[in-house]
């Protein structure tokens, strides 16, 4: 069958899967609770960008072990309908690609747990010789931008081509920057809220079952077009280089 002139990408924690693997990481390793959330407030009220937030949390990390942290990446599981919706993009031929804000190595694990062959583009962690430190890269920065770890409107935009089609699903706030430059925008919780404030036109879902149904019918049209405003960020930003 060929493919059509789509291109779907998917945020991770709490979209494909049910739960954040990195909060519950830290829910377990993180003793300092106060500092921690403090943390958090401070990126999500945009005082400090994702970088700065993941190497502070890695900073209040007391007692890590792998080990440990395997068994709770072991026991994440996927929103229900996800398997099915990704064989739906397999029998269509739609490309789909996850974009996190996450970390590989977490990735990788659950994506093997469950068999899935999904490209991915997220944060990098490293490991001491002991296994009992982490240490976190971000191969996928913008060097012009301090807010994300993992650029997701990079990565999208530098891998759509001019004549595709990019849909983008996702459910929080390190989705916000992205959306504004996807055609096609399904959204959940905090990310439905920002579309909602900002015009941004989208789809609101629950499971990967709502998502399969109305792409399914917007496949079923003649033409699908790129979102005008999308188009004019995507141009703005290759316009200033």
């Amino acid at each position: 069958m060929e493919a059509p002139n789509i291109k779907v990408y998917s945020d991770f924690d709490g979209t494909i899967t049910l739960y954040d693997t990195w909060i519950e990481m830290g829910e377990h390793f993180i003793n300092d609770k106060d500092a921690w959330h403090n943390i958090i407030k401070k990126y999500e009220e945009q005082k400090i960008g994702a970088r700065e937030c993941f190497l502070g949390e890695v900073e209040l990390i007391r007692n890590f072990e792998l080990n440990a942290f395997n068994k709770i990446i072991d026991s994440q599981k996927l929103d229900p309908q996800f398997i099915n919706f990704y064989e739906f993009c397999v029998q269509k031929g739609i490309p789909l690609v996850i974009l996190s804000e996450g970390m590989d190595y977490y990735i990788a694990r659950i994506l093997k747990n469950y068999g899935l062959n999904i490209p991915f583009y997220a944060n990098k962690m490293t490991f001491s010789a002991e296994n009992n430190k982490i240490g976190l890269l971000f191969p996928y920065s913008d060097s012009d931008c301090t807010k994300c770890g993992t650029s997701k409107r990079n990565i999208l935009m530098n891998n759509t081509a001019d004549n595709e089609i990019s849909v983008y699903i996702g459910d929080g706030f390190s989705d916000a920057c992205v959306v504004n430059y996807a055609d096609i925008v399904f959204a959940k919780k905090s990310l439905a809220s920002y579309c909602w404030k900002n015009n941004i036109t989208y789809y609101e879902f629950q499971t990967f079952g709502d998502v399969k149904k109305k792409l399914d019918k917007i496949l079923s049209l003649k033409k699908i077009k790129q979102r005008d405003s999308a188009k004019n960020n995507r141009r703005e930003v290759f316009l200033r280089g």
